[in-house]
């Protein structure tokens, strides 16, 4: 399962009010954090059909990334920790795909890990 979710759509969002005077939605981008750590989190990148794995998540496809694992994976734990890149984030673009699919393949990784853990 995740623990937060940051995305500046949700009302739960720190940073709302800023995120408001600054663009008309949320976006397509979000961060989530997969309990379990490393080992939960890359479990749930290789269990993802629908969402390609990539570093930059400028796409129309939609894409998935764990810094600790991809852009990070060569930066000490204490230093990714501190600036917020837990082993447990994944990054998150969503694209054109059917919103039906993509929710659907978020299920089936999550439950998968679940399983798993």
């Amino acid at each position: 399962s995740t623990a937060p979710v940051n995305y500046p759509g949700l009302a739960s969002y720190p940073q709302k009010a800023l995120a408001r005077t600054q663009a008309d939605g949320g976006g397509a981008v979000m961060a989530i954090f997969i309990k379990g750590g490393l080992k939960a989190a890359g479990k749930f990148l290789s269990e993802l059909k629908v969402f390609g794995l990539a570093v930059s998540l400028g796409a129309v496809e939609s894409l998935a990334c764990s810094p600790a694992i991809m852009t990070h994976a060569g930066v000490p734990v204490e230093a990714r920790e501190k600036i917020g890149l837990t082993d447990s984030l994944i990054r998150l673009s969503i694209g054109i795909e059917d919103a039906n699919d993509l929710i659907a393949d978020l299920d089936q990784a999550l439950a998968k890990v679940q399983a798993e853990m």
